[in-house]
């Protein structure tokens, strides 16, 4: 008997993508069918089947066909009954025509000559009678599961596809920027992979892409903007989005479970240009709806935009900055004509108190390893809109110069700036930004704090009593972090475990102490969990907190660690000559066992008496560029830099030459033109090298990856160098010597200068940096002040939610965490 027509409908005009599975059974198979979906539903899956998903005149085949692309997995149940169906192998052959992924279930016995091909392919989940159930379900779950990202995307780009072709491929439905760049990298990840993308996806795709790049090519010409200036761009985008959407907004602990947080005109907190003096009179603070977003009130402002945001300490003005990052990074990815966000804090400013453009250019620099004339280029031409968090956290004798420099750049270059301070911090200052408007924000009301308790499916019995019984505590509560640490620090608790506390600074403290004890006995993700003494993490994180406090610092990298960081005098003072003195006696002690004892009877004084030369000689170049510690990780050349640096390499060429001439008339070495070769070649070598600083924006998202990227850039130099040094030398002693080039002593040029030219580039062009790191690194391990695999570390602490990666780097969680942390001295 035929099954009769089924009505199966999505109530939406396009097909919704929140289907895990649409089920596809026959009528006279329904009880079985009925329990599966049950079941999957109590397991948490979205299961489309019609008896669910019916509405009143509609068009059942169609909107069928519309419930089977919304879905991500097609569940058939094989029996004779499905199988001699109509309905049911029209539905198969529709998830067949969209590359549905097919998870067949075999309810009752059939006869193999009757199977769908498609349906033979796959590996069947046996829910007989006879088969347990349980397990049989068990199966289903996890075959939706599997590879399930991937799936979802198929699903999700095929609605968006279909969207477009039933709008006349409108180029309006296509795929721009960042989207786009992530169904790439789906679609060169579908090899292999169930459902295969259908020929629809790759329609959609690449006729995305073709639009794209030919909108770009337009866009480049009328701005006249090279291919070099667009990679930059892009860059700088991906970086932006990856370490402050991704890596901090996406995981922070606001995401965790969303707050509304209420905003408020604040007209008093900024000045006009126009009339500098101060408005104490009352002015209206507006409040302004719950669903505003802030990107809304900065497009009010036009061009020029300038905001600043205010709030009490843990009410959310970081994540509503990297929301409003967020929001601008989306636009900036569709076409150029958007400025590019970027998000900076201000703690770093205090460290030299330059002008901001300069301030600008080197903390693209550092932090987002942007070579400073990129970076000249876009603080001149005005292509950022400057994300400007910390205010506060600049230290306090130096925020009246920042609000001064602040309101010079704004006059001076007309950018587009958001600011974030604390309210109070801001409201001590005597000077007041001069932006367009200020916005402050709300603290949570007790509805908003009942409501968010009652969402979490966590005993917090005690922790809702004490909220009603302590007026601190329940203060404590109306800011979103606080209430956040609350709801993890406090679970479980009974209303008589929590000390009392007199004032908000004791219970805030409790609050963070509670905090951080749940957190270190967290289940972790990552190995080694039992690595770490609790004492000994909180001893290390309270030492690191310091460090970045004296400094004026928020993200941490490894690989900026400085001399400066050590604890005492003495050390500080012996790290300068420490490491040129480790370094030449290294060269020297290589120079005696290579040279001294290898070479023949007529070579070895010279050898000998040259080798602690070379080793001091070793030594002044690495002392002579410095003792601050600065990673070489972006080894490309600029012909730019070769003509800057030019006079400068033809100074220290004369040097040099004058150098070796003197070491071998001391020596008595009679060949003073091959020490005259050996100076212009150190000369040669130095100005190379110093032109190997290319003007392409890096991507650096791994710990420690500047000291690692300047170790690879020292073998490539030295390896380079010293093959060309000694092709160089053996060639100019062949000449001054007139013999043959493979005799004993052209052997012995030839590994002299191949080594020593060598190690000098290896050094000047990274290895510096990475000796002075390692030596760095051994006394503060030694010290105790930190773990010898601190990358690991560091992972550990993210782990229990006492910092976040940002890019290669890494920041506490709040502000107020790294306070405490830096508070605890007696650990």
């Amino acid at each position: 008997m035929q099954d009769e027509p089924r009505a199966s409908v999505i109530a939406d005009s396009v097909a919704r993508v929140d289907y895990d599975v649409f089920l596809s059974y026959s009528r006279r198979d329904k009880a079985f069918s009925q329990q599966l979906c049950q079941t999957l539903t109590a397991h948490g899956k979205q299961v489309w089947v019609d008896w669910n998903n019916i509405a009143p005149a509609e068009n059942w085949r169609e909107e069928m066909y519309r419930g089977i692309q919304a879905a991500r997995n097609f569940v058939f149940i094989i029996s004779p009954h499905s199988l001699g169906s109509e309905h049911c192998q029209d539905e198969l052959n529709h998830a067949l025509t969209y590359h549905k992924r097919l998870i067949p279930v075999l309810w009752e016995e059939i006869d193999s000559a009757d199977c769908h091909p498609a349906l033979a392919r796959h590996n069947w989940v046996f829910a007989r009678q006879q088969d347990d159930f349980e397990q049989a379900v068990q199966k289903v779950l996890d075959a939706i599961d599997i590879e399930m990202p991937y799936v979802r995307e198929h699903t999700r780009l095929f609605v968006k596809a279909q969207e477009w072709q039933n709008h006349n491929r409108d180029q309006s439905f296509l795929l721009r920027g960042s989207e786009l760049q992530d169904a790439l990298q789906w679609l060169e990840g579908s090899t292999g992979k169930e459902p295969q993308p259908a020929d629809l996806h790759h329609d959609f795709i690449h006729t995305s892409r073709a639009v794209e790049k030919q909108q770009r090519a337009q866009e480049m010409a009328l701005r006249r903007m090279t291919p070099q200036q667009v990679r930059n761009r892009n860059a700088i985008l991906s970086k932006v989005r990856k370490i402050w959407v991704e890596g901090v907004l996406e995981s922070s602990l606001h995401d965790q479970i969303l707050i509304s947080l209420g905003l408020e005109h604040r007209p008093e907190a900024v000045v006009s240009a126009w009339n500098i003096e101060l408005e104490t009179d009352a002015q209206t603070r507006e409040v302004l709806p719950p669903t505003t977003r802030v990107v809304s009130i900065f497009d009010q402002l036009g061009d020029g935009r300038t905001l600043l945001i205010l709030g009490e300490p843990g009410a959310g003005k970081t994540t509503t900055l990297l929301e409003l990052a967020r929001d601008l990074l989306q636009r900036a990815e569709q076409g150029f004509d958007h400025r590019i966000p970027l998000v900076l804090n201000l703690s770093s400013w205090a460290v030299k108190q330059q002008s901001i453009p300069v301030w600008v250019v080197n903390e693209l620099n550092v932090k987002y390893q942007v070579p400073k004339a990129v970076g000249k280029e876009w603080v001149a031409k005005q292509e950022l809109v400057l994300l400007l968090d910390g205010l506060d956290e600049v230290a306090a004798e130096h925020r009246e110069a920042c609000i001064t420099e602040l309101n010079a750049f704004h006059r001076d270059y007309g950018p587009e700036m958001v600011v974030c301070s604390r309210l109070q911090d801001y409201e001590t200052l005597s000077g007041r930004l001069t932006f367009q408007r200020a916005l402050y924000l709300r603290a949570l009301n007790q509805e908003q704090i009942c409501d968010y308790l009652q969402e979490l499916d966590t005993d917090l019995s005690g922790l809702r009593h004490l909220l009603e019984t302590d007026e601190v505590l329940r203060e404590l509560a109306h800011s979103p972090l606080n209430l956040n640490l609350m709801a993890m620090a406090y679970q479980g608790v009974g209303q008589g475990d929590l000390p009392r506390a007199r004032t908000l600074e004791e219970r805030r403290s409790q609050l963070f102490d509670a905090y951080i004890q749940r957190m270190l006995h967290r289940s972790t993700r990552t190995g080694g969990q039992d690595s770490y003494r609790d004492e000994q993490t909180v001893f290390w994180l309270s030492w690191l907190a310091r460090r970045l406090m004296q400094d004026s610092q928020t993200i941490f990298l490894i690989e900026q660690m400085q001399p400066q960081w050590l604890p005492k005098k003495w050390e500080r003072l012996f790290f300068p000559v420490g490491y040129p003195i480790l370094g030449g006696l290294f060269f020297a002690l290589f120079w005696f066992v290579f040279y001294a004892l290898l070479l023949e009877p007529e070579y070895k004084p010279f050898a000998s008496s040259f080798g602690p030369i070379a080793g001091v000689i070793f030594g002044v170049v690495l002392a002579i560029n410095g003792w601050r510690i600065r990673p070489i990780d972006n080894l490309q050349w600029s012909w730019r830099l070769a003509r800057q640096n030019l006079p400068e390499g033809l100074l220290y060429t004369g040097l040099f030459v004058l150098m070796f001439v003197t070491i071998f008339k001391i020596l008595n070495f009679e060949l003073l033109g091959m020490a005259g070769a050996y100076g212009l070649m150190l000369g040669f070598m130095s100005w190379l090298v110093s032109a190997f600083r290319g003007l392409d924006v890096k991507t650096k998202l791994q710990p420690n990856q500047g000291i690692w990227q300047s170790a690879r850039n020292a073998v490539i130099l030295g390896l380079g160098m010293g093959l060309l040094s000694a092709l160089f030398i053996a060639t100019i002693d062949v000449v001054l010597r007139d013999q043959g080039f493979w005799d004993s002593f052209n052997l012995f040029a030839l590994f002299m200068s191949g080594s020593f030219f060598g190690l000098l580039a290896a050094m000047i062009g990274g290895g510096k940096a990475v000796l002075q790191h390692v030596l760095l690194r051994h006394m503060l391990y030694r010290r105790g002040l930190m773990p010898w695999n601190y990358a690991r570390f560091l992972r550990y602490c993210c782990d229990r939610i006492f910092l976040q990666k940002v890019g290669g780097g890494y920041i506490f969680i709040h502000r107020l965490l790294l306070e405490h942390f830096a508070s605890l001295r007696n650990v």
